[in-house]
């Protein structure tokens, strides 16, 4: 079980409650645009945030209600992955779950043409409605799964619970899931019979939010790509040996960890915490670069040192020394 402080960033909106004492805030505060998606990017663009700022453990500190749904389907689409909350007192390990909700299954596809369904709420006129249950598979019945699977457009009324507000978006988004997550119209239920696939009354369009936070961040790529060349500065003798350590096969570190590949090359994760119910697939891809990525942990590649520091707790500095020095022996399951 998670506690607020496990992470190292905390992102707060309008109405969040505080951060604990020694965790990292970040406001993310919607701008004055009378446009909710513009706004929103508005208060991404102010916040200062980085992709790289999500490589380290984030979490979204809800406000109460489902209003957050809001600035968290931009973090979602900002970081590229589903991002851990905190509602309700309690943490929302999303970024934990698998990738997809295939393991629901439906009734097959519709016979014909879905254009709009919606999913929660009162019982919308012109498109079919349906709804969710209370715990595990039965959350969501083969018919309940078909709908929300198959419409080309979805509303979503939430709860009045952030927490529950939160667990029902993550749920409908990873049933709609295809290349990525896909995201639902927050909607209130009382909109009128939509005409036609964009039809612009049927609430905030969260997708159009999430492809406009994954434009934002490729422009924050491509301007550091394109940044002036600067003078190397001389690595300091600190900075080498870190720089020596990342330069190790991450494979070699990974057997010391105690992971193993299967045929393809694919390791097990070998972050105990994070895969406390089993690892029994292999989730981990190692790079030509030397560089690996857990797609259940990390956001982007990342280099021995990372790996070292999040499996055994410890510094930077002591992670250089765990991989350099080969008779420095650590049991990782003791971290």
């Amino acid at each position: 079980m998670y506690k607020l402080t496990d992470y190292l960033l905390a992102i707060r909106t309008t109405g969040s409650p505080p951060a604990p004492a020694g965790v990292k805030t970040v406001d993310l505060v919607p701008t004055g645009s009378d446009d909710v998606i513009s706004a929103t990017l508005g208060g991404l663009r102010a916040s200062g945030l980085t992709a790289a700022d999500f490589r380290s453990r984030a979490i979204f500190l809800a406000p109460d209600g489902p209003a957050g749904l809001v600035t968290y389907a931009a973090l979602c689409g900002f970081s590229g992955r589903r991002v851990d909350a905190y509602a309700g007192g309690t943490v929302l390990a999303f970024s934990r779950l698998g990738d997809d909700g295939a393991s629901f299954p439906d009734a097959g596809r519709p016979s014909e043409f879905l254009l709009w369904a919606q999913v929660g709420g009162p019982v919308a006129d012109g498109i079919p409605t349906v709804h969710l249950g209370s715990a595990g598979q039965e959350m969501v019945s083969p018919q309940a799964a078909t709908v929300i699977r198959y419409a080309a457009r979805l509303r979503m009324v939430p709860p009045d619970s952030a927490r529950d507000a939160l667990a029902m978006f993550v749920l409908v988004a990873a049933l709609r899931r295809r290349a990525d997550d896909r995201f639902p119209f927050l909607s209130t239920g009382t909109e009128p019979v939509p005409v036609g696939k964009n039809a612009p009354d049927q609430g905030i369009d969260l997708e159009r939010l999430r492809q406009e936070a994954v434009r934002y961040r490729q422009e924050l790529r491509i301007a550091r790509r394109g940044a002036d060349i600067v003078p190397p500065v001389p690595l300091s003798p600190h900075d080498r040996r870190i720089a020596e350590a990342n330069g190790v096969d991450v494979r070699t570190l990974l057997r010391r960890l105690g992971s193993s590949a299967d045929e393809e090359d694919m390791w097990h994760c070998p972050r105990p915490r994070r895969h406390s119910n089993g690892d029994e697939r292999p989730s981990m891809k190692v790079y030509e670069n030397g560089r690996a990525r857990c797609h259940r942990c990390d956001a982007e590649r990342i280099g021995p040192v990372r790996l070292a520091v999040d499996v055994l707790g410890v510094t930077p500095d002591e992670a250089a020394s765990f991989i350099l020095d080969s008779d420095h022996v650590v049991d990782p399951r003791a971290a």
